[in-house]
């Protein structure tokens, strides 16, 4: 179809969009020096996962920042947040070992590490000495003698090892998940188990999960556009719509897990929405004049999902949106009132052919959006530009045709508010 080439530019500009979460801001924390004093002070903070190998910190009375790498300082948090100590990784022989800032999970007989997204796990009694947890896909040849791939779960053996001093967990490694809240479940009953609760659980007043609910609404401007290779759809490729200014109305949700990144959530919304396009077109086919009368009235459910990345700020918090939606029609009424003449001046004969199954039952499309949040208390308000494009309205088995004969898309801009407790 020719909108889903359209729409290649479209998704990798939404793609890229997000990138810019790689940014950070300044949140109160500490640094720990190598002799293990701490200093109190402003630190940046990245909710991204991937790791860094510097940090800035503004001491507390002082303005400019320090930057301080892994080589320097034993580590660096958040109060009630995140902890990052450094740690030797070890890479392969070619390579030498290196200081990285591994963020702590859990601290106790066993610690859980995160680093750029693998989890690592070290034991008090041999500290220093990372144990990567990972998983492998091998093939082999089966029974039947074909060719087969399995999944070898190399934490599960790595877990195995290190917790089969208490039987209550080692029963329990090999069902654990490669997950961040599995894993760190399973390395605090180990703790509680080995040294009777003696340890710290990171970021533990977070929530895994959040939902936001909230009422939102839109002002959007639509165009109805047709591209036609067979005469069947002549009128359609002549036709110059007008666009559409129509509001809408729905409900959203917001989940997402603060204590896996408190920044990325995903966006649920469900909108009510009524379009009606109209024009007149004329043309002429082998001598024959034809005029034409077309609308398109339509209603629709606009189901969106999208992740949702917020920036810092306190008052005003920017964010980026990227995702899709589904436009699932309750009225697609479709009226074609067409005047066929032989000559300029001969009497017009009417033809109607209208037809009520010409729009397809549902629109699928990308969107892509940018705007802020006003904190208000414990709510938030929030203002947003979005741009949509969907793919054919039209059903393909309505026009009885291959289906590149004709071609559809919609596209919309809309500023949209919301209000979420």
């Amino acid at each position: 179809m020719k909108t889903l080439y359209k729409l290649i530019p479209f998704c990798l500009l939404a793609l890229l969009s997000l990138q810019v979460a790689a940014q950070s801001d300044y949140r109160p924390g500490y640094v720990v020096m190598p002799q293990g004093d701490t200093l109190r002070g402003e630190v940046t903070f990245r909710s991204s996962s991937q790791a860094v190998n510097s940090v800035g910190f503004k001491k507390e009375g002082q303005g400019n920042p320090v930057t301080y790498t892994s080589n320097d300082i034993a580590g660096y948090g958040f109060p009630g947040d995140k902890n990052f100590r450094t740690r030797v990784l070890h890479h392969a022989d070619t390579l030498a070992a290196e200081y990285v800032f591994m963020e702590e999970l859990v601290r106790g007989s066993i610690s859980l590490y995160l680093y750029n997204g693998v989890f690592f796990v070290e034991k008090q009694s041999n500290p220093d000495k990372l144990h990567k947890l990972y998983i492998t896909h091998e093939e082999y040849t089966n029974n039947a003698g074909a060719l087969a791939k399995r999944q070898v779960n190399h934490h599960v053996q790595v877990l195995n090892t290190m917790t089969q001093d208490c039987y209550e967990v080692f029963s329990k490694v090999e069902r654990v998940k490669l997950a961040q809240r599995n894993l760190v479940e399973l390395v605090k009953e180990y703790n509680n188990c080995a040294s009777d609760g003696n340890q710290t659980v990171f970021k533990e007043s977070k929530k895994w999960l959040s939902l936001k609910p909230g009422f939102v609404g839109a002002f959007s401007h639509t165009t109805l556009n047709f591209s036609a290779k067979d005469e069947t759809y002549l009128h359609l490729e002549h036709a110059d719509f007008d666009a559409n200014t129509h509001p809408s109305f729905g409900l959203a949700l917001l989940v997402n897990s603060p204590r896996v990144n408190e920044n990325l959530s995903l966006l649920l919304e469900g909108r009510y929405f009524q379009n009606n396009f109209q024009t007149e077109s004329s043309y002429t086919w082998f001598g024959t004049y034809y005029d034409n009368e077309i609308e398109f009235d339509m209603a629709a459910i606009k189901a969106t999902a999208a992740l949702r990345y917020d920036f810092a700020g306190r008052r005003f918090q920017p964010f980026v949106n990227a995702g899709g939606f589904l436009n699932l029609f309750q009225q697609r009424d479709y009226k074609h009132r067409q005047y066929v003449r032989s000559t300029s001046t001969s009497t017009p004969e009417e033809r109607i052919k209208d037809n009520p199954d010409f729009v397809n039952s549902y629109q699928q499309g990308l969107m892509a959006g940018a705007g802020t949040y006003f904190n208000v208390k414990k709510s938030k308000l929030s203002l947003e530009a979005r741009y949509e494009m969907g793919l054919d309205v039209h059903s393909h088995k309505a026009i009885n045709r291959i289906n590149n004969a004709l071609d559809s898309d919609t596209r919309t801009l809309s500023l949209l508010f919301g209000l979420y407790f």
